[in-house]
C-alpha cells in the first residue's frame, strides 16, 4: 500500500483546490472523490432518476461506467466514455451530489474504485468520509474546514468569475443546508475521524493552507513509530485486573484490594467508580468487618491472609503465579535453615510480600555496591531469589559478585518473570535503533521505571509518561524513528492513543 492522505471536510472548505496543489507538491496522485459523486449526479439529472426510488437508482447505477484519467496532472472524469470534467461543477449538480451521495447504493458503487487507487501508489484523496470509511487506515487524516461565512464568500467569488448569477445569501443558505444534510445523513455522515488533524483555513491564505498540508505529510512520512510487541499488560496483571472487574460485576459489595491492584492510576480510578476501594495498610484492613478483599498481583505476606481469615472476610487471591512460586521457595528454604537474599527493591510491595513468607534471616539488595558489601556467616546456606520485575542485566552482574564472595552453600534462583526479561530485552534492542523512545506506565511502577532506565541508557531522547496529559508530541524529532514500550500495568488502549498522537 502506498502512502495515503485522507482529507475530509464540509462543502466549500477548499478541499479540492488545496488538495490538488498539495498532491502536486508531494508527488502524490490526487483523487477528487467529490468529482466521482458529481459524475453520478450528472447522470441522474440527465436521466431524471428519482434517488428515493431504490430500484430506479440501482438500475441507473448499473448503466454507469466511471473512469478516471489524468491530463497534465489534473484529474479528468469520464462518464460512459464522455469527458464530463467541465460539466460537474454547477450548483444543480452540487445539490444532486449531496442528495445522491447519501444513498448507500451510490457509495457502494464507488468504494472499490476508490480503495483500489490507494493500494499501489501514493494518493491524496478528499471527500466527506475518506478517513472514516473509504481509507480508515490512511497514514494521514485531515479534517479541513472553515466558517460558513468564509466558505460562502469563496464560493460566491468562484461563481462570479464563471459568470453565474447568484447572491451571497443564497450560497450561504445552501452551504448551511448542505452541512446539515451531510452531517445527519444515515449513510457515512460527515464527521471528523478520531485520529484526524483539524485544519481550519478560515484565517489562512491558499498558500498557507497548502503549506500546512505539505508539512503535515512530510512530518508523517518522515516519522516512523514502532511499538514493542511486549508492551502492556503481562499475564499476571491482566489476570488481576480481570479478576477485579469480574468481582465488581457480581455486585457483592463492598469490594477492596489490598493496595492498588496495579500501578496505573487510570485503571484504579475506573475500578473505584465501579465500587472497588483500595486498602492502603494493615490498620485499614483491621477496621473492615465485611466484604471481599482481593490480593493484587504483587502478592502479600502470610500474615495478611491470616488477618483476612480471622476477620471473616471473603478472600480472592489474584497474586501472580510467578510471585506465588517465589513465596513457596522462600517459605520452604527458610524453614530448612537457609538464609534468603532477595535481589530487588526493598520498598516494593512484591518484595515486602516475599519477606512475609520467610521465617528466618533475610536481606534485600538492589545494587552492585550492596552486593559487594553483603556479609553473613561463613557457613551460612544462602538462597538467592529476585523480584520478578528486576532488570535482568543488573541481576546477572549482582549474581556474579555474590558468586565471587565464595560462600560455600549458595543456591541462586533466577525468578525474574520471562515476560519481564522479554520486555526488557525488546525495549533495549528497540531503543538502540530509535531516535526517540517513549516509555508508558505509572509513576510508582517498578517495572516501568526499570524500562525507562534501560531505554535511557541506549537512547538519550527517552520520555517517561503516565498518560496523554504528560505527553508533548512537539518534543519528538520531526523525522526518524520513535519507539514505544510500556510497563506491565499499562492498558493497550493508552498505548494505541500515544501511538496515534506520535503520528499527528
Amino acid at each position: 500500500m502506498g502512502f495515503a492522505i485522507a482529507i475530509d471536510g464540509p462543502a466549500g472548505a477548499g478541499k479540492s483546490t488545496i488538495a490538488k496543489a498539495a498532491a502536486a507538491r508531494l508527488g502524490a496522485v490526487y483523487v477528487d472523490t467529490g468529482a466521482m459523486y458529481r459524475t453520478i449526479a450528472l447522470y441522474l439529472l440527465r436521466t431524471g432518476t428519482d434517488c428515493e426510488d431504490t430500484e430506479a437508482l440501482s438500475r441507473a447505477l448499473s448503466q454507469i461506467e466511471i473512469r478516471l484519467g489524468y491530463e497534465d496532472g489534473l484529474q479528468q472524469m469520464y462518464l460512459n466514455g464522455e469527458n464530463v470534467t467541465g460539466l460537474i461543477r454547477t450548483e444543480e449538480v452540487s445539490r444532486m451530489a449531496s442528495i445522491s451521495s447519501s444513498k448507500k447504493e451510490v457509495r457502494a458503487s464507488l468504494l472499490k474504485l476508490q480503495r483500489d487507487m490507494a493500494k499501489s501508489q501514493d494518493v491524496l484523496m478528499d471527500g466527506r468520509d475518506i478517513g472514516t470509511k473509504i481509507l480508515p487506515d490512511a497514514q494521514l487524516k485531515i479534517f479541513l474546514t472553515a466558517s460558513a461565512d468564509v466558505r460562502a464568500k469563496r464560493r460566491y467569488l468562484e461563481q462570479q468569475e464563471k459568470g453565474v448569477e447568484c447572491t451571497l445569501e443564497e450560497i450561504k443558505a445552501d452551504i448551511i443546508e448542505r452541512d446539515y444534510r451531510d452531517m445527519h445523513r444515515e449513510e457515512s455522515p460527515l464527521c471528523q475521524a478520531e485520529d484526524a488533524v483539524l485544519v481550519d483555513t478560515s484565517d489562512l491564505t491558499l498558500e498557507e493552507s497548502i503549506e500546512t498540508i505539505v508539512q503535515l505529510a512530510d512530518s508523517r512520512r518522515a516519522r516512523r513509530v514502532i511499538t514493542a510487541e511486549t508492551a502492556g499488560f503481562c499475564f499476571g496483571v491482566r489476570r488481576a485486573v480481570e479478576t477485579c472487574y469480574e468481582e465488581a460485576q457480581k455486585g457483592r459489595k463492598p469490594i477492596y484490594t489490598f493496595g492498588p491492584i496495579i500501578h496505573n492510576e487510570q485503571v484504579v480510578s475506573d475500578l473505584e467508580k465501579k465500587g472497588v476501594r483500595v486498602i492502603a495498610s494493615e490498620e485499614e484492613l483491621s477496621e473492615i468487618t465485611e466484604g471481599t478483599v482481593i490480593i493484587r498481583s504483587h502478592g502479600v505476606g502470610r500474615s495478611i491472609y491470616q488477618q483476612i481469615e480471622r476477620q471473616g472476610l471473603t478472600l480472592v487471591d489474584a497474586t501472580c503465579p510467578f510471585v506465588k512460586k517465589i513465596h513457596k521457595i522462600v517459605k520452604e528454604k527458610s524453614e530448612q535453615g537457609w538464609e534468603i537474599l532477595i535481589i530487588g527493591s526493598a520498598d516494593h510491595p512484591e518484595v515486602q510480600g516475599i519477606c512475609g513468607w520467610i521465617s528466618g534471616k533475610v536481606q534485600v539488595i538492589a545494587t552492585e555496591e550492596e552486593a559487594r558489601a553483603f556479609k553473613t556467616s561463613e557457613d551460612a546456606k544462602i538462597c538467592v531469589v529476585s523480584q520478578t520485575t528486576f532488570d535482568s542485566k543488573k541481576f546477572s552482574k549482582i549474581v556474579e559478585i555474590i558468586k565471587n564472595l565464595r560462600y560455600y552453600y549458595t543456591d541462586i534462583l533466577n525468578t525474574i518473570c520471562n515476560a519481564t526479561e522479554e520486555r526488557q530485552a525488546e525495549a533495549r534492542k528497540l531503543a538502540q535503533n530509535c531516535d526517540a523512545m517513549i516509555v508508558i506506565g505509572g509513576r510508582h511502577s517498578s517495572n516501568t521505571q526499570k524500562l525507562y532506565e534501560i531505554c535511557r541508557s541506549e537512547c538519550e531522547q527517552t520520555f517517561y509518561i503516565q498518560s496523554l496529559v504528560d505527553f508533548d508530541v512537539s518534543l519528538l524529532p520531526s523525522s526518524g524513528c520513535v519507539g514505544i514500550t510500556a510497563g506491565a500495568s499499562t492498558p493497550n488502549n493508552l498505548i494505541e492513543e500515544v501511538s496515534h498522537q506520535c503520528l499527528k
